[in-house]
């Protein structure tokens, strides 16, 4: 179905895109916006807008992926629409070196455009995963490209932490840089496997796209295995990625976490998160794509309830509060890339020939629903509460809804070629 290059250039962009959330949404730039462009000691303001700021992204994604991702399938444009996302985000993280103190509009407006550019390239760059392998091989090359996503994040990240400190306004160049260097391979190889609807690009394939998306819309219900899955979807991947967008603002305004110790603490969880989701991958061949999200969503749970006893008032002196988030942190660790890379297999293998770009865009659509939610719910609990506490137990609501809809999906055989429900 592809080479061994163009399957390695796919990995490769996991790999690329990695710097852009590692550095700039969870470790190095999420300070710098909460300490120098909002200002120290406006923790809920900041918890408040750096939550507003992806859920607005995330609204973006969510009310046009599932559209253009029809439309590119009816163009056969998977990789022009994956380069022009992928570079919006390139341009927009370099600019964000232009903020500082109290440009809180400009950051905001910059962080959102490039935040759009790289949740809506992994619409596309995803799209590809079914052309590449069978179905049977899927878990394993989705897990590859997470854990290889994981150790460029954790790459780029230790490039810049010898001036993270003194010239944190060049960090958001070199993530730009990081992004557009190691992406070229995958634009460059990649190619387009779905036959173009007849007719020119412009406006005929456009309508050819609406009608798609407006097709798949009435009968989703026919598709109950996709229509059940991102409904659980929805509400495990808006813990996840409120997990990820404020993980280091909790460990820095609750624990007391130095930014020394905030970076360490990434570096640890991404060198573990790699083999985790490779290992996960394999799982998932054995016992199915399903019976591994049940495991890893509990396993997010114990490390929802892990992180509130960390920060129980009393419970513990500042240096045990530290010690027991570091073994949450590993849990979480080992399950992150496990979650997502398994959801996405699931998806690939229910999307029909030729419709993946289609279907990974009702999967963003229920994602980033889910991303609009799960920020600003944090925030406005931490900020109305007063507690970041408070703000987790959130988290672990989300998990429960999500594990309880996730027992009634019916489970695709993922290690078939047909991948049929069971």
């Amino acid at each position: 179905m592809s080479t061994r290059a163009e399957r390695f250039a796919w990995c490769l962009y996991d790999f690329a895109n990695s710097s852009f959330p590692t550095v700039i949404v969870t470790v190095v730039y999420v300070i710098y916006f909460k300490n120098v462009v909002v200002g120290e000691g406006h923790v809920g303001l900041s918890d408040r807008l750096w939550g507003m700021a992806n859920s607005l992204a995330a609204a973006v994604v969510f009310l046009t992926a599932p559209f253009l991702g029809a439309v590119a399938d009816a163009a056969g444009r998977k990789r022009a629409f994956l380069a022009v996302y992928a570079f919006a985000c390139v341009v927009a993280t370099a600019l964000l070196a232009l903020t500082g103190p109290g440009t809180v509009a400009l950051a905001v407006t910059l962080f959102t455009i490039a935040s759009i550019g790289f949740e809506g390239s992994v619409v596309f760059y995803n799209a590809f995963l079914p052309e590449l392998v069978p179905a049977d091989r899927m878990e394993r090359l989705s897990g590859a490209g997470w854990a290889l996503g994981y150790v460029g994040g954790l790459a780029c990240l230790l490039v810049v932490l010898p001036f993270a400190k003194s010239h944190t306004s060049l960090v958001p160049l070199a993530v730009a840089g990081w992004y557009l260097v190691f992406s070229l391979p995958s634009l460059a190889l990649l190619r387009d496997r779905a036959r173009p609807s007849p007719g020119s690009l412009a406006p005929s394939v456009v309508a050819e796209g609406g009608r798609r998306f407006l097709s798949t819309l009435r009968g989703i219900g026919e598709h109950r295995s996709l229509s059940r899955f991102l409904t659980a979807y929805f509400f495990f991947e808006n813990a996840i990625v409120t997990v990820i967008v404020f993980t280091v603002a909790f460990t820095k305004d609750t624990l007391g976490f130095t930014i020394t110790e905030n970076i360490i603490l990434v570096v640890v969880m991404n060198a573990i998160a790699a083999p985790g989701a490779y290992a996960f991958g394999r799982v998932a061949e054995r016992i199915g794509c399903k019976r591994t999200l049940v495991v890893t969503v509990c396993m997010w749970l114990a490390v929802v309830a892990g992180a509130e006893v960390s920060a129980w008032p009393g419970l513990f002196t500042a240096p045990g509060a530290k010690s027991v988030f570091w073994g949450v942190a590993t849990l979480a660790s080992l399950c992150i890339g496990a979650s997502q890379a398994t959801a996405r297999t699931f998806v690939a293998q229910l999307a029909p020939e030729g419709r993946s770009g289609e279907f990974f865009g009702f999967m963003a659509f229920a994602g980033k629903g889910s991303a609009i939610l799960g920020p600003i719910v944090f925030g406005l609990a931490s900020d109305i509460s007063g507690s970041q506490r408070v703000a987790v137990a959130t988290i672990g609501a989300f998990f429960l809804a999500g594990l309880v809809l996730l027992l009634r999906v019916p489970a695709p055989s993922c290690s078939s070629a047909d991948c049929s429900p069971q």
